[in-house]
């Protein structure tokens, strides 16, 4: 099948613009790269992406741990990411929450309480306004020509090239709107649940060192270990080569043989 030439696509713009136009003087409905704001009476509400990290000192760490999970829950929010780490001088857990935004600040205070000492505190916030509704009015604009190129495809379209040259087109539009669509999304979603990352410890005691003669018997008992283990490896290797072991016993007796004939 036959590329769409150029005198094709010609005709399928000159379509568009027609369909666009309607006849009358009115200017076609075209995409364009960029939107004027919306009027300030129609503004949004701000998008906000809201993010928390603290790090803080805790007792009872696997009590306060549970509280935390409970509290989030209550939100209606939901524990994205648990990390348990064992040192000998503390435990330590690493926690990512998501909670929703209007819970944000009051889940974040509530935590803090739990605290012995708080070593940082950082919250940051991104505002996403500006972008979610230039999206959103391209978006619309995508929509608006694609729906021009689908109508076209419908009534003016009729050689196979003009078919498939507004076919590409739609599928084109297409991707391009799910792209935006998925981008919404995320900022939406983003936006109405906010994130805690938190790091909670707790030090641990070091124990005291045992008496040198306990560590000293200690150390002898592990030597003498070592020794029964290295004489129990030698007997059982001999056990696994005795062929060879005979082998070598019976040429080493003829060969002392053979050299005592010579001598006689």
């Amino acid at each position: 099948m036959r590329k769409p030439t150029k005198a094709c696509t010609l005709l399928l713009t000159a379509l568009f613009l027609t369909s666009c136009g309607g006849g009358s003087s009115t200017p076609p409905i075209v995409e364009t790269t960029s939107t004027p704001p919306p009027p300030p009476s129609e503004m949004p509400e701000r998008v906000l992406l809201r993010t928390a990290e603290c790090r803080m000192e805790v007792v009872k760490i696997n009590e306060r741990v549970k509280a935390i999970e409970r509290l989030v829950e209550q939100k209606a929010g939901y524990l994205g990411d648990l990390n348990w780490q064992h040192y000998s001088h503390q435990e330590q857990v690493s926690m990512n929450l998501r909670v929703p935004a209007e819970d944000f600040q009051w889940v974040l205070d509530s935590i803090m309480k739990m605290a012995v000492e708080v070593n940082y505190q950082q919250v940051t916030t991104q505002d996403v306004t500006e972008e979610y509704v230039d999206v959103q009015s391209r978006l619309k604009t995508k929509k608006a020509v694609r729906d021009r190129y689908e109508e076209i495809l419908r009534t003016k379209a009729k050689t196979v090239e003009e078919i498939l040259l507004a076919e590409e087109q739609i599928r084109r539009l297409q991707e391009e709107i799910e792209v935006q669509e998925g981008r919404l999304r995320y900022l939406s979603q983003r936006s109405a649940m906010s994130t805690i990352q938190l790091e909670l410890y707790e030090p641990l005691e070091e124990q005291a060192g045992s008496p040198w003669w306990q560590r000293f018997g200690g150390e002898i008992g592990d030597s003498l270990s070592f020794s029964v283990t290295i004489v129990k490896n030698l007997f059982l290797g001999m056990l696994s080569i005795w062929p060879l072991l005979l082998l070598a016993g019976i040429l080493i007796w003829r060969r002392k043989a053979i050299r005592n004939r010579f001598r006689s």
